[in-house]
């Protein structure tokens, strides 16, 4: 997929060097971190990739969505993605009723009402047996899956 980003002048796919730091901690889900007097949910959220995260300022009612959910399309085609575990996470941040969404791409211009419309077309998809890789492109306006 690099084809498709603008690279910096002199930037070579094949020798790039991964950053190789040390983690001072792993997170699994379910744990609770401090950011500066900031408590935030850690949530484990599969299916756009097994080890997917998102991240819930319950104080202030803001979800960091990851790569869930955004205004473009959702990957869920990946071998390493699942849709039926992708629409168990999305049940699971929907509960959250979030007052704002922080996607990691595209836009921030994001309503937290776009959380209940991509799992309602999920769970369409499960009924109507297309929640399976292979099943095609589905497109619903701002988004698609």
């Amino acid at each position: 997929m690099v084809d498709r980003c603008n690279l910096p002048d002199g930037y070579d796919v094949n020798t790039y060097d991964l950053f190789q730091g040390i983690p001072t901690k792993i997170l699994y889900g379910n744990e609770c971190i401090d950011i500066g007097g900031r408590k935030i949910d850690v949530l484990h959220t599969p299916g756009h990739a097994p080890g997917h995260m998102c991240f819930w300022g319950k104080e202030k009612g803001y979800l960091n969505t990851g790569d869930l959910v955004n205004k473009d399309t959702l990957t869920a085609w990946f071998p390493s993605t699942d849709p039926n575990a992708y629409l168990q996470s999305l049940e699971k941040i929907a509960k959250l009723h979030a007052k704002r969404i922080f996607p990691v791409h595209h836009s921030l211009a994001i309503q937290p009402e776009i959380v209940i419309r991509i799992r309602d077309a999920f769970r369409k998809l499960k009924t109507g047996g297309q929640l399976h890789h292979g099943s095609g492109t589905f497109s619903y306006g701002d988004w698609s899956i």
